[in-house]
């Protein structure tokens, strides 16, 4: 089979092929929407205006492309009921399509059922939702394991009593923590703001606002003091005596007691669990490490008669060796004697048949030589 040469398009190409493949049925007829009406930065192209229509709810918004006449009647974070069609562009230098919405006709317009500065609020929550909320308790637990001491900067009020609850639910394990309570005027944004710059500028781990019952809330839900406790690099806790109206403040804390003497309660309560904790994990340490001893100790008694064992078949089978290199080298010396002794008897047996044989000589020749004397003589 043959191969197919690519089909080779530019990136402008690809954007339309997959703009022109786009068909939806709500882009064939003109479809309502609502929303909250942003203006845009004003830029005005073939006699519209680029602007946005952000949910109620959501950060989701979607571009306007409104006609310069039914612009002039829109009104900026007013919540809009509009008609109109959708439409794509595509965005060469940035290769995406984007989804737009052309205005047609205004048919409603009223007050933004959220304000302002509850939008503010939403978007600082939102934020912290993706900042992250951190975890106070296992920070403190860790402290108390690594025994290392830290510091809680507590604001109340000038006039309060509320450190007393505190120190009160603390009992025992108040000479673990080091808590300063810092008394300012807590009607005073400006005065809570610097108090808390303060704080964490001076490296301060935990830094708490606390206040007693009572009503007067409002300032707790100023915008300017929740970004603050937002930015802050120590871990952030409120302590504000009102159960029934959260403030922003307490939305944005790491963590909230809803009385002082409820934070006290905390932070005793995770001092005396973390230490049952820490002794329960030594006793179970030590009952583990223990085990693992005697186990290792009776393995090595085991070794050790195990090698008491080997020696003793060691020095058994080495004196049976021995015993029987002892008797190879006795018999090889009795069989030495034996063969010397008989080699001995031997020798012994021929000197003295020699030494007959050379007695008898003597003898001959003794004769013979009287023999020969005697004829000598005689003639």
């Amino acid at each position: 089979m043959e191969s197919q040469e690519p089909i080779i398009y530019s990136p402008a190409a690809v954007l339309n092929i997959f703009n022109n493949s786009i068909s939806l049925k709500q882009t064939q007829r003109i479809i309502q929407l609502r929303g909250i009406f942003v203006l845009g930065k004003g830029a005005f192209y073939n006699g519209s205006y680029y602007d946005s229509l952000r949910d109620e709810s959501t950060d989701a918004q979607i571009t306007l492309v409104v006609p310069a006449l039914i612009r002039n009647e829109l009104q900026q974070n007013k919540t809009v009921t509009i008609n109109g069609y959708i439409t794509r562009r595509v965005v060469n230098n940035a290769s995406r399509i984007e989804i737009q919405l052309t205005v047609t006709e205004l048919v409603g317009q009223t007050q933004n059922k959220y304000s302002d500065e509850e939008l503010e609020r939403i978007e600082i929550q939102q934020g912290k939702a993706a900042a992250g909320f951190r975890d106070v308790q296992g920070w403190i637990k860790e402290q108390i394991l690594l025994e290392h001491p830290f510091k809680i900067g507590v604001i109340i009020g000038k006039s309060a009593i509320i450190d007393n609850d505190i120190k009160h639910q603390l009992r025992e394990s108040i000479a673990f923590y080091q808590l300063d309570f810092h008394r300012i005027n807590l009607s005073s944004e400006a005065e809570i703001q610097s108090t808390l710059k303060q704080l964490d500028d001076t490296g301060t781990d935990i830094i708490v606002v606390s206040r007693g019952g009572g009503e007067n809330l409002e300032i707790f839900n100023k915008l300017n003091i929740a970004e603050r406790a937002i930015a802050l690099k120590g871990l952030f806790v409120t302590a504000i005596g009102h159960k029934d109206d959260v403030t922003l403040l307490q939305k944005v804390a790491d963590k909230a007691f809803i009385t002082p003497s409820e934070f006290g309660q905390f932070l005793n309560d995770t001092y005396n669990h973390t230490v049952e904790e820490a002794q329960h994990s030594r006793a179970q340490l030590v009952e583990s490490v223990t085990k693992q001893i005697s186990a290792r100790y009776q393995k090595e008694i085991e070794n050790l008669k195990q090698q008491v064992t080997n020696l003793d078949e060691l020095k058994k089978q080495s004196t049976a060796d021995m015993q029987k290199v002892y008797e190879e080298k006795i018999s090889g010396l009795n069989q030495l004697q034996q063969e010397k002794q008989t080699l001995y008897e031997r020798r012994i047996a021929e000197l003295e048949k020699k030494s007959n044989v050379n007695w008898i000589a003597v003898i001959i020749a003794i004769v013979a030589g009287l023999v020969i004397v005697y004829l000598l003589q005689h003639h």
